[in-house]
């Protein structure tokens, strides 16, 4: 049994003049026409000419849609007042003895906590209201929520960049869902269109959420997720010195050129030069919107770097801030009129992409840098919130215009960007994961979802590693492909961080870590001091190889079906353990880990998508090398018990079904026949 018959056409409401949209919509002149897998629905008011159009994609392979809202004056007159636009507004029966469960997840705060699971129980009289911090989609809450009743439940993502709201009302008789932007009360002028957040409905049934999950996983990938040539883009493995500047202040040409012979030598994907490549001032912060190379630091440009990453077998990945302006940037002094201010803050402004000159110029601005220093990865963060700024650039009768108008040229800036550079993928960064929706998923990777493993993370101490833990497992059951960061190269310390894909530059040895969690009076500093990079000869190279070759070996399970067997915590105490299933392929991974400071050597789980009576083919392997492969009836697989005398430590488990040992494993396959283990 599921929430809600998405079959059904958009339910939209809106109130127009003063009025609810539901007393008059139906009354206006209606248009429906069908292209493929697109229905197309346009409501007019003959009186004034406002029009309001949806399109609603039926998904293939699934029972899901997805849908946008356009609202478009065609009238000669500026519109009446419409307000509080939500895309999505419906009310479904619900019985009062009925349990109903809200899953969610929070967003990206940089805590060690990011993306923990949480779990409402929606009953009757009581409400559950979704919404990020300061415009950022995904900063303190993921825009992905998962409803489940008895039999089944509905998935609902939103794909919106900006400041969205998800309401989920119980009375005695039914659940009100609502979502769509938090703010909106404006009119618009002849000939002035805008449009909604958009958004997915999936449907699923069982008694596990897990499944609702996993199909959403499948879901990105079948129907959303960026592709070059036909082929998924997927996260990689990747260098970057942006930890050694931050040590010893020192950036340039000269350190890049000699660590990049290196990153090839050890396997990496990747070459990563973050901030520091740019403007004339110390700092990276104090530079943005002077997009021109410091030639000081790099004297030769980027080119060389580019080209040397190229050759070596790796793509150059660089990174922008394009949406914030320092006061004296070059971008400030030449087009001051491009931008946002806020009261309070003179030093940081937001550049405008919702004015069309100053869209055009940032375009051709990113545009030719790409060009010039020969970028296959373009890097994007952005650094603070921007609703204050939306806020008082908005008119009183234009309230949450500003936004919308922000929203749509960014999303225009990524296309045209990927229109003009085919072969070119991006990186969302956005303070690391603070901008993950519908919208950004589909354009888009997050390499960096959480700022937490950096130098936020590192004076945590062995904590660190609770934290990559969670913040992986935690995004991994909603999205399929992000990165991560790896500060130390024990198994412990790299299967932390190896959902998806991960980024290193130091290699700190854990006798080096700082002894609490986290401690006050140890800084990132203090402890990258005593780690390595590979400019220098201690680096352990071959620790790194065997790293990345494992990564290798178990990437093709992380377009899988997704599973925790155990309760996710950030607790330094708690055993972690999740899964990766790929139900084409009748084989998986499960990887276990005991924290430093849990006392319980041994822990017993579940391992799920198990057939009791087939022999599977199984290995555990603490470290890097794979474990001696035995076979093992599927009912002795189901119920494992992982024992190790070390703390922390991690095992690997992989198993395939025996039946099927001698196909050969073919990366991201997906929808095949299924095998029989029998």
């Amino acid at each position: 049994m599921t929430f809600h018959d998405i079959s059904q056409h958009p339910n939209i409401s809106f109130r127009y003049g003063g009025d609810d949209s539901e007393r008059f919509l139906n009354k206006w002149e209606r248009e429906e026409h069908h292209d493929d897998s697109v229905t197309h629905v346009a409501y007019r008011d003959p009186s004034t000419g406002l029009e309001v159009r949806g399109q609603l994609r039926t998904l293939s392979g699934f029972n899901a849609v997805d849908w946008m809202v356009e609202i478009e004056n065609k009238g000669t007159e500026d519109t009446p007042i419409i307000e509080n636009i939500l895309p999505l507004d419906i009310r479904v029966t619900v019985q009062q003895h009925e349990n109903v469960y809200l899953h969610h997840a929070k967003g990206s705060l940089c805590h060690a906590d990011d993306f923990i699971p949480r779990t409402s129980q929606i009953k009757p009289g009581n409400a559950e209201t979704l919404a990020p911090q300061g415009g950022r989609s995904s900063n303190g809450v993921l825009p992905f929520m998962n409803l489940q009743r008895k039999g089944g439940g509905t998935v609902l993502a939103i794909g919106w960049s900006g400041q969205w709201k998800a309401e989920f009302k119980r009375d005695n008789e039914s659940l009100h869902l609502t979502a769509g932007m938090e703010q909106t009360h404006l009119l618009l002028h002849p000939g002035e269109k805008i449009r909604t957040p958009r958004i997915l409905l999936l449907n699923w049934g069982g008694d596990d959420a897990d499944t609702g999950n996993n199909l959403l996983r499948q879901l990105l990938i079948a129907h959303y997720l960026p592709r070059l040539n036909g082929e998924l883009v997927t996260p990689p493995t990747a260098q970057c010195l942006q930890g050694y500047y931050y040590l010893t202040g020192d950036a340039g040409e000269e350190f890049e050129m000699r660590a990049l012979p290196r990153v090839a030598e050890v396997g990496a994907d990747v070459y990563w030069l973050d901030a520091c490549w740019y403007g004339d001032r110390q700092e990276w912060w104090d530079c943005v919107g002077s997009w021109v190379v410091n030639k000081e630091r790099f004297p030769g440009g980027l080119r060389p770097i580019s080209d040397a990453a190229r050759e070596a077998g790796m793509k150059f990945l660089l990174w922008f801030e394009p949406e914030r302006v320092r006061e004296h940037a070059m971008l400030n002094k030449e087009h001051p009129e491009f931008l946002l201010k806020k009261e309070g803050d003179p030093d940081n402004l937001l550049f405008d992409m919702g004015n069309p000159a100053a869209y055009r110029h940032l375009t051709d601005l990113i545009s030719n840098c790409i060009a010039e220093h020969g970028v296959d990865i373009y890097r994007q963060d952005f650094n603070f919130d921007p609703l204050p700024y939306w806020q008082q650039a908005d008119e009183p009768d234009r309230i949450g215009m500003t936004e919308i108008r922000y929203i749509e040229g960014f999303y225009a800036f990524w296309d045209e960007l990927r229109e003009r550079h085919p072969s070119i993928w991006i990186d969302n960064c956005s303070s690391g994961g603070r901008r993950i929706d519908l919208e950004t998923m589909s354009r888009s990777l997050p390499l960096w979802p959480s700022d937490f493993p950096d130098a936020c993370g590192i004076p945590y101490g062995m904590g660190l590693h609770v934290g990559d833990q969670c913040i992986n497992a935690g995004l991994a059951r909603w999205i399929p492909f992000f990165g991560g960061g790896v500060w130390n190269f024990t198994p412990y310390g790299t299967r932390s961080e190896i959902i998806g894909g991960f980024t290193f530059g130091f290699h700190i040895d854990h006798d080096d870590f700082a002894p609490n969690m986290p401690s006050s009076s140890v800084g990132f500093k203090d402890v990258a001091a005593k780690g390595k990079t590979l400019l220098d000869d201690e680096f352990p190279m071959d620790s790194a190889k065997a790293a990345i070759a494992e990564w290798r070996s178990i990437r093709e399970f992380f377009t899988g079906d997704f599973h925790l067997l155990l309760p996710l915590t950030a607790s330094c105490h708690d055993w972690c353990a999740w899964q990766f299933h790929r139900e084409d392929l009748n084989a998986g991974i499960a990887m276990f880990f005991r924290r430093h400071r849990s006392p319980f050597p041994t822990m017993e789980v579940a391992i799920k998508r198990i057939d009791p009576d087939a022999d599977y083919e199984v290995s555990l392997s603490p470290g890097y090398e794979e474990g001696e492969k035995k076979r093992m009836k599927g009912r002795d697989l189901a119920h494992m018990t992982i024992t190790t005398s070390e703390e922390p430590a991690s095992v690997l488990l992989r198993y395939r079904c025996a039946s099927v040992v001698s196909q050969a494993w073919s990366p991201l396959r997906q929808r095949e026949p299924q095998f029989n283990c029998r």
